[in-house]
């Protein structure tokens, strides 16, 4: 079975959606749970892609988190080899990776469903074609990426983010969180959700209220990118 590899970066930042996603193609996870101390391969040959999840930590603290110079070595081997996906610290680690910049608690946070802006380059992004020009996607995150490498494309912003959706080549990144279902939202820290300044219930009430939404977005963008899998 066609094989994707997804590291995982935080206990609390699992593939969620994505191993069904994954399924209906009949394709196969191979999940690096580097938080836990798994190690990080020094290569993608034997699989089709590469996945990278979030995590509460910067691209390059690596005293914090020891695995992050070969999860930084593994995404500029898999470059321009097999399709890549970011999301949210994944996102940060392919502009870090490639020269950008990301800076941590910087800026406004963004904590539950929030809209995001198509922008020109997106109108003919393999994986946004076609999508309406404002989307919803769940977002958790302080830190972002504050410039961007300069071969990468803009494709996404929103109010408090500029940069919420890049792409390289064939590796694009995401600073929200596709794979995130309302279940694991209900999961949240309440008093964590208050102290960024978001209300907890209507977080909560936001990522039920739009799940199916959810779904339909982002099984069909993620889709896209699993169709480039070979």
């Amino acid at each position: 079975m066609t094989t994707v590899l997804i590291i995982e970066n935080d206990r609390d930042s699992g593939p969620g959606k994505l191993i069904d996603w994954l399924d209906a193609r009949d394709l196969s996870p191979v999940v690096i749970r580097a938080w836990d101390g798994e190690p990080v391969p020094g290569t993608v040959d034997g699989h089709a892609a590469l996945i990278l999840l979030g995590g509460g930590m910067l691209p390059d603290e690596d005293e914090r988190s020891p695995w992050l110079p070969a999860e930084r070595a593994l995404l500029r081997q898999a470059h321009g080899r097999v399709p890549v996906l970011g999301i949210c610290l994944g996102a940060q680690l392919l502009a870090h990776t490639f020269g950008g910049e990301v800076r941590g608690k910087y800026g406004q946070p963004e904590k539950g469903v929030t809209s995001l802006t198509k922008l020109p380059a997106a109108a003919v992004d393999v994986l946004l074609a076609g999508l309406p020009s404002t989307v919803r996607a769940v977002e958790s995150h302080q830190d972002q990426i504050t410039r961007l490498p300069e071969e990468a494309v803009l494709l996404m912003s929103s109010e408090r983010c500029a940069n919420q959706m890049l792409r390289i080549g064939t590796s694009w990144g995401v600073q929200f969180h596709p794979e995130v279902e309302a279940e694991r939202v209900r999961r949240w820290d309440p008093e964590r959700v208050r102290s960024l300044g978001f209300d907890p219930d209507v977080v909560v009430a936001d990522a039920e209220r739009y799940a199916v939404e959810l779904d339909k977005t982002w099984s069909a963008v993620v889709g896209r990118f699993l169709d480039l899998v070979v």
